[in-house]
């Protein structure tokens, strides 16, 4: 007899994939090593095709779309769908689902738009907060029934700090986005040498244990 499915399911999300090597280098040691199960990539850096042929078929790979979010809603879903296509060209599929870089895609207007691209592509979106999950569940988009993850703080996940969250996870399927990486060799970002401390809290045997107490199971956006 088949067993029933777990009553609490994660998606780890490992953002930016694609946007420094050596950033991927730790995104891709976190799916590897850690549980990482989920990466979003960007598409038009200068790494994202090496990025995304190295990604392997284990991890569930998605869109992290850069939009300016001033661009008028007719060119946000033409740039939009230009990312999409441009991803499914490098990567050999289309993507898992759809995120954002600076979560531009909370913003209502792009909201909008990622409803109706992906309603129209049959992808999920990733939701922040319950309004945004309950509208884009209107549009007819799959979502996750939680999210967690805070850009905010850097790092968001200490092998302490994820432990706990891992220990109290609620019913359903959650996302818990995160920023695994080595310190940048080409990228300039303000959010450097703290993804290294996210990459060894992923890996940290403590986190591995909570979720085993949790009676969580790992997934990915493919099976939402």
């Amino acid at each position: 007899m088949p067993m029933p499915p777990a009553a609490k399911r994660l998606v780890i999300n490992a953002d930016d994939l694609g946007y420094d090597p050596e950033m991927d280098r730790g995104i891709l040691e976190a799916h590897a090593r850690g549980l990482v199960t989920s990466a979003t990539a960007m598409v038009d850096t200068p790494f994202a095709e090496q990025a995304l042929r190295a990604a392997p078929a284990s991890l569930g790979v998605g869109l992290h779309a850069v939009l300016d979010p001033a661009l008028p809603r007719t060119q946000a879903e033409v740039e939009l769908l230009r990312q999409i296509a441009r991803f499914a060209a490098l990567r050999g599929a289309p993507p898992t689902h759809l995120d954002s870089h600076k979560h531009h895609h909370a913003r209502p207007e792009l909201l909008a738009v990622f409803a109706g691209v992906a309603a129209m592509l049959g992808l999920p979106v990733r939701a922040l907060d319950p309004p945004m999950r309950d509208f884009l569940r209107g549009s007819g988009v799959r979502t996750t029934d939680h999210f967690l993850g805070n850009a905010e703080l850097r790092p968001c996940w200490t092998p302490e700090r994820l432990a706990e969250a891992l220990g109290a996870l609620p019913d359903g399927t959650t996302e818990l986005m995160s920023h695994p990486g080595y310190a940048p060799s080409h990228a300039r970002t303000s959010f450097g040498a703290e993804r290294e401390v996210e990459l060894g809290a992923l890996c940290d045997p403590r986190a591995r244990e909570a979720l085993v107490r949790a009676g969580a199971a790992l997934t990915t956006f493919r099976d939402l």
